[in-house]
């Protein structure tokens, strides 16, 4: 079990780089390729690739129509719903603000488990994630003035709708955790998720134009690395750490995408918000060594029916 902790460590950590560096790769890629368009392209490509690597390991496996229906809503609310917000409001604010707004997701995934499962919330977590959160206001440090223009207040918006819908995505997800492969659940909700945004791509189709080769790589990036790798991985981390545990790392992603960002983009970088990874870094370690409650009294009742069997 440590082992299987410490290998879903690294996996969202992974996961969390490249999805760090993705909103300045898709605001690169939006440059010519419509929002919805440039998230169904992705996750064709996504699935293509994951169905030939299924196809010689997980042939065999059915799914049953109870959870074929929590598949397709995952697929909607975690690839359609998320990419739709994220893609339309990446067109309206810069990559470093979207990662920074993202990083709400761990807040929106433990209200989300303590209203539904009446789960609750450690105060060493609880800690853990209100650092995390500062960490988060020292990342954005200067870079972002005050602003009342419309533009900026859309597109903030639309990027808090889509940590909203992954948050939900985390819970949706959970009683599919261990039922079936990893790679089976990438597969099935990514194919779903396309399906579901064929529609809105179709509605840009008056937007479609040809594609430079320098999109074209990032296309291949978002497809192969963020969608077809990073599900898979997050998926994987899920099933092992926990939603809340899992999302936490999300406060990382400002981190990197301000640094991607000032890279790629040439954003502007700031000290305060390097100071405010390290502080976010505080705050997952915490919340990564913490039990909350029930966590410890379920760890207790394991031990006493252990001794008593012995």
């Amino acid at each position: 079990m440590k082992n299987k902790k410490i290998s879903a460590t690294i996996a969202i950590l992974f996961t969390i780089f490249f999805w760090g560096i993705s909103a300045s790769s898709n605001k690169i890629a939006l440059r010519e390729v419509p929002p919805a368009t440039l998230a169904l392209m992705r996750f064709v490509i996504a699935s293509l690739f994951l169905a030939i690597i299924n196809l010689k390991v997980n042939s065999g496996v059915k799914i049953n129509s109870v959870d074929r229906k929590r598949i397709v809503l995952c697929g909607l609310i975690g690839v359609s719903v998320y990419f739709i917000f994220e893609n339309y409001g990446l067109r309206l604010i810069s990559a470093s603000n979207s990662t920074i707004l993202l990083a709400s997701i761990p807040l929106f995934t433990v209200a989300i488990e303590a209203i539904i499962y009446k789960k609750p919330i450690g105060y060493k977590k609880m800690i853990g994630v209100c650092l995390s959160l500062i960490g988060v206001i020292l990342v954005i440090g200067n870079s972002i003035s005050v602003n009342t223009n419309l533009q900026e207040i859309t597109g903030s918006l639309l990027i808090i709708g889509a940590a909203l819908s992954w948050a939900i995505y985390s819970i949706l997800n959970k009683p599919l955790e261990g039922k079936y492969p990893t790679i089976v659940l990438t597969l099935k909700q990514g194919i779903y998720g396309a399906v579901f945004l064929t529609p809105f791509a179709l509605f840009e189709r008056g937007q479609w134009q040809s594609i430079s080769l320098i999109s074209w790589i990032n296309i291949l990036y978002l497809a192969l690395f963020c969608s077809a790798l990073c599900y898979f991985l997050y998926l994987y981390a899920l099933k092992h750490l926990g939603a809340s545990q899992t999302n936490v790392y999300i406060n990382l992603m400002p981190f990197i995408g301000v640094i991607a960002a000032f890279v790629l983009l040439g954003e502007r970088l700031y000290l305060l918000q390097l100071l405010g990874g390290i502080v976010i870094l505080s705050g997952i370690f915490i919340v990564n060594n913490s039990r909350d409650k029930e966590t410890i009294k379920a760890t207790e009742i394991a031990a006493e029916v252990s001794n008593k069997s012995a």
